[in-house]
């Protein structure tokens, strides 16, 4: 699974390291919810893609625009113990 959000109007797609997903806990959905509150500013519109979309096409790559759909999530700020645990101050 990817997220994809927009980043100032470029949409960008954020693939997880293995390892990482592998030291949470929960269900595939739930991790990447958490790393979408990690690693986007709070706020963020994203949606999560199954790692079988073919993103592998670039020739029109810098056109991709994030459009919303039915399955659009935000990301939210960290718990102070998660915050704690990745030795960050605030959410982004």
């Amino acid at each position: 699974m990817r997220l994809i959000y927009d980043n100032g109007g470029v949409a960008q797609v954020l693939t997880p390291a293995p390892k990482f997903l592998a030291q949470l806990t929960g269900t595939d959905e739930e991790k990447i919810i958490h790393i979408a509150n990690k690693d986007l500013p709070t706020g963020t519109k994203y949606e999560i893609i199954a790692d079988s979309v073919d993103l592998s096409d670039r020739s029109f790559r810098n056109a991709w625009t994030y459009t919303a759909g039915s399955d659009e999530k935000t990301s939210a700020d960290l718990s102070a113990e998660d915050l704690a645990k990745y030795n960050m101050k605030e959410n982004k």
